[in-house]
């Protein structure tokens, strides 16, 4: 797919775009926020910005992007530690 995005000038300076990077920098963060809104799993996010898993969990940290668990996730984990500290 191609996206075409056309941005004021005046925005270039104000988002710290260079035109050579603004495309590297606008796909970062598209899957970024994907990533932040859970339609992308950290291992979907890492290979489509070409990270291995030590690089994505800085660059997740960097950006901020840190998922939080869902409330499904945390009854799961409970369970789990229900379990563990009665066997």
């Amino acid at each position: 797919m191609t996206l075409v995005l056309e941005l004021p000038d005046s925005w270039e300076r104000l988002l710290g775009l260079d035109k050579a990077d603004a495309a590297d920098r606008a796909r970062q963060m598209l899957v970024t926020e994907s990533y932040r809104e859970g339609r992308l799993s950290r291992g979907q996010a890492a290979e489509m910005l070409g990270l291995g898993f030590h690089e994505a969990e800085a660059f997740f940290k960097r950006h901020g992007a840190e998922q939080q668990p869902t409330w499904e996730e945390m009854e799961v984990s409970g369970e789990k530690l229900r379990a563990a500290l009665q066997a």
